[in-house]
């Protein structure tokens, strides 16, 4: 009765058909909230930004959002408000106890909503722990989030026709940080 235990599994049994996937991670029906998590974490000043759709080869979930923070304030910081914002706007909270996984001090923090899981990294853990480079060997696909990152720069026009991307040679009345 219970053979199948016994019976190795492939991968491509475990996750059901990869090919079903035939659509882009940008039409998914996740990427709604994938794009806002984005622009939640990019809203507190988020760096490195990488959305990757997982679900051809995982069953734990079918996205994941990896964000990098440079400091322990500035990741606990994006991790409040992209929790904050998703409760607000989705009525979800982290799956357990509805706090995330790991803290500022550790490095890592992990919000599990399921589907979607958000690690908000500092530098020195993402390069050591390579979640990015792990998923993408196992097929993971990235998602093209460009629309929901703010640019770092502000394009401005020099008057000759071209626009440049610095800030350099802006009078304080011309800076927006100053407007």
């Amino acid at each position: 009765m219970l053979a199948f235990i016994d019976t190795p599994v492939t991968s491509e049994e475990m996750v059901g058909d990869i090919d079903s996937l035939s659509f882009a991670p940008e039409d998914d029906e996740l990427a709604d909230l994938v794009r806002f998590i984005v622009k939640s974490a990019d809203g507190r000043k988020a760096d490195n930004i990488v959305a990757m759709r997982v679900s051809r080869v995982s069953t734990v979930c079918s996205f994941v959002i990896i964000a990098t923070g440079n400091s322990r304030p500035q990741n606990q910081a994006i991790t409040a408000v992209v929790k904050d914002d998703v409760e607000e706007a989705f009525g979800f909270l982290p799956y357990g106890n509805g706090v995330p996984e790991g803290s500022a001090d550790s490095g890592w923090t992990i919000l599990d909503y399921g589907t979607v899981m958000v690690h908000v990294m500092t530098p020195k853990s993402r390069l050591f722990y390579n979640v990015e480079g792990k998923w993408k060997d196992q097929g993971g696909e990235y998602m093209d989030i460009s629309d929901a990152i703010l640019p770092n720069v502000v394009p401005v026009d020099v008057g000759d026709g071209s626009v440049s991307d610095t800030m350099e040679g802006l009078s304080e009345e011309e800076d927006p940080f100053w407007s």
